[in-house]
């Protein structure tokens, strides 16, 4: 059997209601059978039970022909699809068997039916991540962010998906890791060029609870077809090699990374993965349920008001050297009279080189008013309530 031929099908079982066995259901109709592939773990919705299975077939036809395992791991022609896929029906007792996303006995189920899939977890992670940045990627739809820095950068787990795509670029790379339900997925962004609007990025996925149908005989016709097949479900493009090539630069470790992705996927695999790509693997132990640590903070978002003042907050807390002049309001009165003084003091320096530096001399006078302006009323403004606090603090 020329391997050119080689191709799969997804087989999706959904059973209405709660099912938590039903994987397994499923698994032991496959292996029944002898086929070859692999076997999701079970997809829990609010009003059903989710199984997919991708099972090798020996050519691409609407009605194709499945492979047959034997006890020596030889592979042999079995059933067309659709007269096998009415057998598992009935033998798994699903409500639908949807085959390449359709059901093969009328309708195919809508979103009412089936109800919601459960909740997602998202947690990123970056060196150069800041707060601020994220609080504006979550969007003006209320979500609450829980945030914290681990000493290799920063970390933040949201109630609802944070859109990525606007972290800037001083801010890449970063790691976005997604659990929903048995999977766990890790995408790394990269710096990306100024002139694309999307970064170049790789991924990594992992079912949990994936099983082979059948585990065949190593070295075998049907362990080699099974490894092609599982080649293929990773969707590795030779230019994702070259991609990776750019995140990483030492050659060993690329090599170990190219080993990765191209294995069968396990945590294991997924945390060696995060950390050859300099990221602090702890990211994916809080992802799969290791308790926070007690440094967070917890940052509500939800509306533009919210939203732009929260994104404020974060960015007065990571405000460091002249920056943090502009962020004094809740600065004690003396902090308060001494840095309005530093300002002020700076102020009338910045005002005498503008009006006899040459090479300042090209700012419009209207705008260096303007500025001038700006800066002695940011300074006489945070004295005042700096001498006003201190009056007040005087007579209690």
């Amino acid at each position: 059997m020329d391997s050119s031929e080689f191709s799969y099908l997804d087989i999706e079982f959904i059973f209405l209601g709660d099912k938590p066995e039903a994987a397994e259901v499923v698994r032991t109709a496959l292996a029944d059978r002898r086929l070859l592939g692999f076997v999701g773990g079970s997809v829990e919705r609010e009003h059903a039970t989710e199984v997919a299975a991708q099972i090798a077939t020996v050519s691409p036809a609407r009605d194709a022909v499945l492979y047959r395992v034997d006890a020596r791991g030889k592979l042999r022609e079995g059933s067309r699809v659709t007269k096998l896929v009415h057998e598992l029906k009935n033998s798994t007792q699903a409500d639908y068997v949807l085959l390449d996303g359709e059901e093969i006995d009328g309708p195919t189920p809508d979103e009412d039916v089936l109800g919601d899939y459960g909740s997602t977890t998202e947690l990123v992670h970056g060196r150069r991540l800041k707060g601020s940045e994220l609080v504006a990627a979550a969007g003006l739809e209320e979500n609450v962010l829980t945030l914290w820095n681990h000493g290799t950068g920063l970390m933040a787990m949201s109630a609802e998906p944070v859109f990525t795509a606007t972290i800037a670029r001083s801010n890449r790379p970063f790691l976005s890791l997604t659990r929903h339900g048995n999977t766990l997925s890790a995408l790394v962004t990269g710096v990306g060029s100024r002139r694309s609007y999307f970064p170049k990025s790789v991924r990594y996925f992992v079912d949990l609870e994936r099983t082979v149908i059948i585990e065949p005989e190593a070295g075998s016709p049907a362990a080699d077809r099974l490894a092609e097949l599982d080649a293929s479900l990773l969707g590795w493009e030779t230019e994702d090699d070259q991609t990776l090539g750019e995140f990483i630069s030492d050659e060993s470790k690329l090599q170990e990374a190219l080993a990765l992705v191209k294995a069968p996927g396990s945590l294991k695999n997924l945390k060696r993965f995060v950390a050859l790509l300099g990221f602090d693997v702890r990211s994916v132990d809080y992802l799969t349920g290791k308790p926070l640590p007690e440094n967070i903070r917890v940052v509500a978002t939800g509306g533009p008001v919210k939203t732009i003042k929260a994104a404020l907050a974060e960015h007065e807390r990571e405000a460091s050297g002249l920056a943090k002049l502009l962020y004094r309001g809740s600065w004690g009165p003396k902090a308060l009279i001494t840095s309005s003084l530093a300002v002020l003091g700076s102020g009338a320096l910045a005002h005498l080189a503008l009006a006899k530096c040459p090479k300042l001399s090209s700012v419009p006078k209207p705008l260096r008013n303007l500025l001038m302006i700006a800066w002695y009323a940011d300074g006489l403004y945070y004295l005042g309530k700096g001498l006003l606090g201190a009056v007040k603090a005087r007579g209690k």
